[in-house]
């Protein structure tokens, strides 16, 4: 934990100091340690640190028996990095007067900062489930998922990452750290099946998906056929195949990728009749290739199955338009709009087909819709086009007839 964070976690501990002196074990308050007392306050709560621990050691020398002189101390030197000393300090003030607030709390982080991992974990699982104190309890519950994972607790370390980002959704360190301790836990679990069952279908499947994520498509190709060679009949493979093809062709522009991608989506179809992304991409491939009336069926196989399938809705309404079918065309894009009104080729293919039908208010409040979204993505994004995830289907496309999705 760096010092960046050091100085939350003991405002606690530094408030209660500052508000309540050094108590009845102090001699009288126009004594001069009194007055150094007040002034190693106020050096401290000015952030003039190296003051305010010149004053307590100073004051340490004159009574070693006020509990809340080694607090101040074990603060400093929390704050300053000097965990042993904070540490020697916080466990005096604490034989001293174990009821001061914030001791244990401070002295479990202390003793996860020195590495003392083990020892500090009760103090920090106690701090992070029950500390009434927001700052302590957020700490605590970063300081302890840190721990577990150099203790390997890794189921635990998990869990209180989980919690964490469930208790500070909004919190950019939180969020960071966490995704640290899952990252590391995905890792481990693939670590483990790649050295426990390096030639399983499981292995080679998330290698070839590993090598699709990072743009590596002959690599995804030649994994993906390796988990077929294992299991010839394994749903959705020939449909990534085809996917990784098409992904190949956006920097190749060879007919042979734009080939075998058709190729892969029809072997998908033929052992998966049910998976209507496949059915999607195959009838886009078909339509930019002139042949309308396949893609005609297979983008309303892939509506029958999934009627809310938006892009299919859209892809079918544009085919409609070519084969001059606007009135078939118009339900298909109503559907489309009312399923994303944020998609601008619905709302343009749906001004085109009102346009053909002769209903032309109908046109000119889809038009205007269109160029909202338009201007208003363009704005946004710069003018650039937004990536597409992984598994997201290829995006409909105005012109699409002129070029490959």
């Amino acid at each position: 934990m760096g010092k960046s964070r050091a100085w939350i976690a003991v405002g606690v501990l530094m408030a209660g100091l500052l508000a309540g002196g050094a108590g009845a074990q102090s001699p009288a308050e126009d004594s001069g340690f009194a007055r150094l007392y007040r002034s190693g306050q106020s050096a401290m709560g000015a952030g003039r640190y190296d003051e305010a621990r010149a004053a307590f050691e100073q004051l340490e020398k004159m009574d070693a028996s006020v509990a809340e002189v080694h607090a101040s101390l074990g603060v400093l030197y929390y704050k300053s990095g000097n965990y042993p000393r904070a540490i020697e300090e916080i466990r005096a003030a604490r034989k001293l007067k174990p009821g001061l607030p914030g001791l244990d709390g401070l002295l479990s982080l202390s003793l996860a900062e020195s590495g003392k991992n083990r020892e500090a974990l009760p103090g920090l699982e106690k701090a992070f489930r029950s500390s009434a104190d927001p700052v302590l309890k957020r700490q605590a519950g970063l300081e302890l998922a840190r721990v577990y994972s150099l203790l390997s607790m890794d189921r635990r370390a998990v869990e209180t990452a989980l919690e964490l980002r469930d208790l500070y959704k909004d919190d950019p360190e939180v969020l960071y750290n966490v995704g640290k301790v899952l990252g590391n836990s995905a890792y481990l679990t693939m670590q483990d099946l790649f050295h426990g069952a390096g030639g399983s279908v499981w292995a080679q499947l998330a290698e070839a998906e590993a090598h699709e994520s990072q743009g590596q498509y002959a690599d995804a190709i030649r994994s993906y056929r390796n988990v077929l060679a294992l299991d010839p009949q394994r749903a959705n493979v020939h449909y990534r195949m085809g996917r990784t093809y098409l992904a190949q062709w956006q920097s190749s522009h060879s007919a042979a990728d734009l080939a075998a991608a058709e190729e892969e989506f029809a072997k998908e179809i033929e052992g998966n009749p049910g998976n209507a992304n496949a059915a999607y991409e195959l009838a886009g491939l078909r339509w930019n290739n002139g042949q309308d009336a396949g893609a005609e069926q297979l983008y309303a196989s892939a509506i029958e199955r999934y009627p809310d399938f938006e892009e299919a809705q859209v892809g079918l309404g544009g085919v409609l338009l070519d084969e001059q079918k606007p009135s078939l065309a118009v339900p298909h894009l109503q559907r489309a709009t009312a399923l994303r009104p944020e998609d601008p080729i619905a709302w343009y293919r749906l001004a085109q087909a009102e346009r053909m039908v002769g209903d032309l208010q109908a046109q000119k409040q889809a038009l205007t819709a269109f160029q909202k979204l338009r201007a208003h993505s363009a704005a946004a994004q710069g003018g650039s086009a937004p990536t597409q995830p992984q598994d997201s289907v290829t995006p409909q496309k105005l012109g699409v007839e002129a070029q490959p999705q």
